[in-house]
């Protein structure tokens, strides 16, 4: 495993990196972030789709 911030190897387990001294986040927390920003953008999309169509009927 290596740092995010400093690339520095760092043995499995730790969750601080022995040369920088950075917490590390947890294995696919990242991932997780990602997916719940895509989350809330889809949502938000959808929500001012629906506005169109509530207000602007043809």
């Amino acid at each position: 495993m290596a740092c995010e911030f400093c690339e520095t190897a760092i043995p499995i387990g730790l969750s601080v990196c022995p040369a920088c001294g950075k917490p590390q986040s947890a294995p696919g927390q990242t991932d997780r972030r990602a997916l719940w920003f895509l989350l809330i953008v889809v949502v938000v999309f959808g929500i001012a789709v629906a506005e169109h169509h509530l207000f602007f009927k043809t």
